[in-house]
């Protein structure tokens, strides 16, 4: 799964006007995020491509429809949606998704991790996670999946060996690239501590080493299975 929409690399700023969290439900964010289930690949390539290469387009929606709800999300007053597994699942996309189009390009785009990265251990650590869909429990996996910890890393590999025992067939592709990611990300941390293409946002130096390996991270970032094409 890729951290970042291909194409989006300049923040759309929350000056767009966005609804009142008060107009925001958990079933909202939900619908948003998922939609229908595709009934063929067709279909759900159309949905990957909108997931992790939405660009601007679906930046300036997720900002105009959701800023507000990510901002309440980080500041703890929407934590009532976790008492349920799917109001879990959508405070999950606030913090984990949605901040990453709310805040591109600057260090807030990884504001909600920690917090989402503690509601993923919840879910799937006490059952939560199964009352969910295959889809669903691999978006409320993510935050692991973007853990700078080798153990949240380790969690995640394990949780993407699990999901793919139970990926239907037209999810298998999916659940193949979740699996490759995760091995890639576990390599990148364990290697670093890090991942070094955070670094230049977050204000940190990168290594010599950190520079090497980032001259092509462009090309090795995408799931090696990725189909982009219509």
């Amino acid at each position: 799964m890729l951290e970042a929409h291909s194409g989006a690399g300049t923040r759309v700023t929350a000056s767009i006007v966005s609804a009142s969290v008060a107009d925001v439900s958990q079933q909202d964010v939900l619908e948003f995020w998922f939609g229908i289930a595709p009934a063929d690949e067709q279909e759900l390539m159309q949905k990957f491509r909108r997931w992790f290469h939405g660009g601007d387009a679906l930046d300036r929606e997720v900002v105009a429809g959701f800023a507000h709800a990510v901002d309440a999300a980080l500041g703890g007053r929407l934590d009532a949606w976790s008492s349920r597994p799917r109001g879990q699942l959508a405070l999950v996309i606030l913090l984990d998704q949605f901040t990453r189009s709310v805040f591109r390009g600057t260090p807030r785009v990884y504001a909600g991790d920690e917090r989402a990265q503690e509601l993923a251990l919840e879910a799937f650590g006490d059952g939560i996670a199964e009352k969910l869909p295959f889809v669903e429990q691999l978006f409320l996996s993510l935050p692991l999946l973007h853990a700078e910890s080798l153990t949240l890393q380790d969690r995640e590999a394990q949780i993407a060996t699990a999901l793919a025992t139970m990926a239907p067939p037209l999810w298998k592709p999916m659940s193949a690239m979740l699996l490759e990611q995760s091995a890639k990300y576990r390599r990148v941390i364990e290697r670093f501590g890090r991942f070094p293409h955070r670094n230049a946002v977050l204000g940190r130096s990168s290594t010599p080493e950190e520079i090497d390996f980032l001259v092509d991270w462009d090309v090795k970032a995408p799931p090696a299975g990725a189909r982009l094409d219509p």
